[in-house]
């Protein structure tokens, strides 16, 4: 039968109805769901709100609150305005911030989002118990792997573990080799050399998630488990003096093409002598970006000497660095970016055996919560203390778990 006009329209009204309800089911599924099914309720802002011995869903829908859970599984909820939550009850509970800037005092196995300063009750790797575990670390030599090293170290003893101290042993091939022997437990290892050097795959993945999800499911054939990266990425990078950025108006490597073509005499570089001639060194770079230094301007000497012959703008106004080095802190370095994108990714994960793992998954957990907390700039700061401050890996990796609430 045809419909007629009025039918079509009736069909309209009766579409558009339904839009409306799947949109509000959408909209039921955040936190307006939740303040629905809230068993105590704020009213104007400023309250006091206090749980019971249920599982409440406590909420400050005016914001400004002070909400304390109770005896059960709480949920805590915040409105807009600065928040104050006390969950350390050693219950598992839920709280949520909202718009402003909250504070909470929570335990360390309560699951806290939107919160800006958090307080544990107690360190939080004390939910960890590794009594009984005997671990063999290693790391490799340089400054940034001696404190990953002792963080892992120490983070393994306060957890009750024992641990055989390899720390320092050697370069990439040496704790690869050790690791795949048995020889280690674990390692810090980054995703790019894990994929390309290990992997001998020859194209980075250029995403820090799917590249450390690639190396971690072709790894496993080997034996070993890749933990949960750090968002820090300690890749290759070109620095220059900080002062002297504006008369070079280089930023990213882009602008080298500008400086090589209009000042030629200023675009010095000093490189290693390894990096002048990997494919993704400066032979990579200047292919990817079309562009080449004059020969003459290429400056090749020890990369432990790059950072101060760069401060110093004599020898060479650029140079090539380790993003996370602490030097490009100390030396006040400016790193230039990678606008293409053309170095891989290495993000720093705790490497071990498959063996080991199997029987202590709880070392997925416990270095998430480390790995999460080593940001580039944290990372930077952590080296510089060893490097320009002078202090001992041991002390920094001691002092880094303290103040991040990992340890007392």
């Amino acid at each position: 039968m045809p419909w007629t006009r009025s039918t079509v329209a009736l069909l309209a009204v009766l579409a558009a109805a339904l839009t409306a309800v799947v949109a509000a089911g959408v909209v039921s599924a955040g936190p307006t769901a939740a303040a629905a099914r809230c068993t105590i309720k704020g009213t104007n802002g400023n309250d006091v709100l206090k749980g019971t011995a249920k599982a409440d869903v406590i909420c400050g829908l005016k914001g400004n609150d002070k909400i304390t859970g109770g005896k059960g599984k709480d949920t805590l909820i915040g409105g807009p305005g600065n928040d104050t939550f006390y969950a350390a009850d050693g219950q598992v509970d839920k709280v949520l911030g909202g718009p402003g800037k909250d504070t909470a005092f929570v335990d360390p196995n309560d699951v806290v989002t939107g919160v800006e300063k958090i307080t544990y009750s107690k360190p939080l790797l004390s939910q960890f118990k590794l009594s009984g575990g005997d671990f063999t670390v290693g790391s490799k030599q340089f400054t940034e792997q001696l404190v990953l090293g002792n963080i892992t170290k120490q983070a393994l003893e306060y957890a009750g573990a024992h641990v055989t101290s390899q720390i320092g042993l050697g370069g990439t091939a040496v704790n690869r080799s050790a690791l795949t022997s048995d020889k280690i437990d674990m390692y810090w290892e980054y995703t790019g050399t894990g994929w390309i050097v290990h992997l001998k795959h020859t194209d980075p993945i250029q995403n820090s998630q799917q590249q450390w999800e690639a190396v971690r499911k072709e790894d496993r054939a080997n034996g070993i488990e890749w933990l949960p990266r750090a968002p820090a990425d300690n890749t290759y990078a070109f620095a220059v003096r900080k002062e002297a950025v504006a008369s070079l108006g280089v930023t990213k490597i882009s602008d080298f093409a500008t400086l090589i073509r209009t000042k030629p005499k200023d675009a010095t570089v000093c490189v290693g002598t390894e990096f002048s001639t990997r494919n993704d060194g400066l032979p990579g770079v200047e292919k990817a970006y079309n562009f080449k230094f004059p020969n003459d301007n290429i400056v090749k000497v020890d990369e432990g000497i790059i950072y101060k012959a760069v401060d110093e703008g004599k020898i060479c106004n650029f140079g090539e660095v380790f993003a996370t080095d602490g030097r490009i802190e100390g030396l006040g370095l400016t790193v230039l970016k990678d606008d293409k994108q053309f170095f891989p990714i290495y993000n720093p994960a705790l490497n071990v055996r498959t063996s080991v793992y199997s029987k202590y998954p709880q070392l997925a957990k416990m270095f998430k919560l480390i790995a999460d907390r080593l940001t580039n700039d944290k990372l930077q700061k952590l080296n510089a203390d060893v490097d320009v401050r002078g202090k001992f890996p041991e002390e920094v990796a001691k002092d880094f778990l303290k103040s991040a609430q990992l340890t007392k």
